[in-house]
């Protein structure tokens, strides 16, 4: 077996009271319909399952101390930036160990930090669903709705949540990798071809080089740092206000309130607002999508 990572961005967080749900902050790369579902998904989290997960990986029983990012985990036929390449085949193939489709093996496994998956109790948070999105046959991916635990890791969570720690990279076992040069099947690492050992992602004679994953199955979510992949960022209107300071064009990123009050009160207005997700009703939040 193979064990291969990948970063994946977040493209929407949402929090749950187990009564309503509220979209926190989301960008383009969600559509109404996917939104729809995504929240379907976090009304029907069973407590039961809940209280199962969270007795393995040691979180919270109660919905209300979660908050809901959703990650563009992989996205089918193109290679990621570790050159490797989930075709969408794959990812829809219904996996007879597992019973179900193998994007779906995402479903239930941990989140964690750095990929340090060892022991099962220091994730962060789980897997709660996953989706696979055919709509535009020239972009299939899969979204992973994540359940992060905001009372076992408070720092983690409101980076998250705030934006200033955007990346992630999934991780995933391979029963064998293909070239896509040669066609040499590999089952291990000792056995890769000198293409994907010297020149992965590069091109010979008109071919990218990259590794085909076969018998994939997914196997944890990582909260990353410092992702290899700068594609791999949040995009959210909220916490690109908040990190004013890493953006070169002001008036870009707080177009109404640049012409309204000055830059100091800016920073004050968008913090406020990021670090009140959990308290401010719906109209607050789209007044801020507005102004910010």
């Amino acid at each position: 077996m193979l064990f291969r990572t990948a970063n994946a961005p977040i493209v929407g967080i949402y929090q749950s009271s187990g009564k309503f749900i509220k979209c926190a902050s989301k960008n383009a790369d969600i559509s109404n319909e996917e939104e729809h579902v995504i929240k379907q998904s976090i009304n029907l989290i069973s407590p039961h399952v809940l209280n199962a997960v969270a007795k393995v990986y040691n979180l919270s029983d109660s919905i209300d101390d979660y908050a809901f990012p959703v990650y563009r985990s992989v996205t089918a036929n193109i290679p990621n930036s570790n050159a490797d390449y989930f075709s969408s085949d794959e990812l829809q193939r219904f996996s007879s160990n597992h019973k179900c489709q193998v994007y779906q093996t995402f479903n239930r496994a941990p989140f964690h930090v750095e990929h340090a998956s060892e022991d099962p109790k220091s994730a962060r948070g789980y897997i709660a669903d996953s989706y696979y999105i055919n709509g535009n046959k020239d972009d299939q991916h899969v979204l992973c709705l994540v359940g992060l635990d905001t009372t076992k890791d408070p720092p983690l969570a409101e980076s998250i949540i705030s934006g200033e720690n955007p990346g992630s990279s999934m991780g995933c076992l391979c029963e064998a990798v293909r070239c896509s040069y040669c066609n040499k099947t590999a089952k291990s690492d000792s056995d890769l071809c000198d293409h994907l050992l010297f020149y992965k992602m590069a091109t010979l004679d008109g071919i990218l080089v990259c590794e085909h994953c076969i018998g994939v199955e997914f196997q944890e979510l990582s909260s990353v740092g410092d992702p290899a992949d700068e594609t791999a960022l949040t995009q959210y209107i909220l916490q690109r206000a908040a990190r004013r300071e890493e953006i070169n064009n002001v008036k870009e990123q707080f177009n109404i309130l640049s012409h309204l009050v000055p830059k100091e009160d800016q920073m004050e207005v968008a913090r406020y607002f990021s670090s009140n997700i959990n308290r401010l009703p719906e109209a607050m939040l789209r007044l801020a999508n507005k102004i910010l």
